[in-house]
């Protein structure tokens, strides 16, 4: 049997090989990967993997996460930081667990929400970030050597160049961003976005749902019009029925709009 010595050793080593591996220990569950990969274990690299697998904290306290909230009818997707865990009877665990039942989540735009872990996804998920300086910097200002400028900085005298290309995956959003500009804060501001914009153009949404033939309507009718020039700046916000309306219209118009 280990001793309380030997396994003091043992983390220190576990803690050691998660560096090495460029893992962040604090989100593992140190002595029980020691006491399974190498105390109970043999400790082969089998052994080590799947104890490394099996004890690795999903989230932690602090962590950003992506909620589903409804709101005005709509499934919106919020972003916030955990609070605390709780059971399937609301009681706050005593200490950390790595299978909590649930979650609270202080949402940064409105009052907190409880989810099971089920509904709760990492931040990080809902973005693509491309750190490659040719894709970038593709298609960059003329004026600037072809560089685009960190897109938080462009208020500054020296705004540095952009790091990181950050899309949100559900509209498609696109910032520029300096590596310490691409935090979670930031990403979940990007990710609200999409929530910002369909309470501003709640109006416009609500035509189509009744209506969705008014964004077909005459090239020369200005109402239409308006909604068409809504649409292509928002096609992520435009109701199924009237977005298929509307590739029917632009099939019909494509001479039109090539010219």
């Amino acid at each position: 049997m280990a001793t309380s010595a030997s396994i003091s050793t043992l983390r220190k080593q576990v803690v050691e090989e998660l560096g090495w591996m460029k893992l962040d220990p604090a989100r593992y569950n140190v002595t029980a990967i020691a006491r399974e990969a190498y105390v109970t274990g043999n400790g082969s690299q089998e052994t080590w993997d799947a104890a490394v697998k099996r004890n690795r904290y999903p989230y932690l306290i602090g962590d950003t996460v992506r909620v589903v909230v409804e709101i005005d009818g709509f499934q919106e997707h919020l972003y916030g930081a955990i609070h605390s865990f709780r059971t399937a009877d609301n009681r706050t665990y005593k200490r950390r667990t790595l299978n909590p039942h649930s979650a609270y989540v202080d949402l940064f735009e409105r009052s907190g929400v409880l989810r099971p872990l089920t509904e709760i996804t990492p931040e990080i998920d809902d973005f693509e970030i491309v750190t490659d300086h040719s894709e970038v910097h593709r298609d960059g200002p003329k004026h600037n050597y072809g560089i685009w400028a960190c897109l938080r900085g462009r208020t500054h005298a020296y705004a540095p160049p952009a790091d990181v290309m950050v899309t949100h995956k559900a509209s498609g959003e696109v910032r520029r961003w300096c590596n310490d500009c691409n935090d979670p804060e930031q990403r979940a501001q990007l990710g609200h976005y999409m929530w910002w914009q369909r309470q501003r153009g709640m109006k416009t949404i609500r035509q189509l749902i009744d209506n969705p033939q008014d964004i077909a309507g005459p090239a020369n009718d200005w109402d239409a019009m308006n909604v068409r020039d809504w649409a292509d700046v928002f096609p992520y916000l435009v109701p199924a029925e009237a977005a298929a309306l509307y590739e029917q219209w632009k099939e019909r118009n494509r001479e039109r709009i090539a010219a």
